[in-house]
Order: C-alpha cells, then structure tokens, then sequence
C-alpha cells in the first residue's frame, strides 16, 4: 500500500492519480525542494570522490 505523503491516507497499488483522493495533495510534487536538494547534495558527495580519485592518478604529459 502507497501512502499519501501529507494527510497519511492509504492509496492503492493500483492508484495512478496524480493528486491524492483524500486531501487533494500533488503526490509527485509533494516536497519536491527538499528532494532535490537532497539530490544535489548526494551528486556534490559523488563529485568530490571523482576529483580525490583523479588527483591521485599520475598524469602523463608529452614533453616535447
């Protein structure tokens, strides 16, 4: 079972409205800010692993 994010009510599995019957809430929307905030922060974390990993690596530049 789906539950609404804002009023708690149970959804069916086979619910696929894009407002939620009890209260009207946009369940796709629903916080939509704080998700993606949350999403930038995890891609900033995934980032900065990328750089520490490439400054270890030795560059081999062409001296000519």
């Amino acid at each position: 079972m789906r539950k609404c994010p804002k009023c708690a009510a149970r959804l069916s599995p086979l619910y696929f409205g894009a407002a939620c019957r009890h209260c009207g809430a946009d369940l796709l929307y629903y916080h939509f800010d704080e998700r993606l905030e949350q999403d930038a922060q995890k891609a900033a974390a995934q980032e900065e692993k990328v750089q520490r990993l490439l400054r270890r690596l030795p560059l081999r530049r062409n001296k000519q």
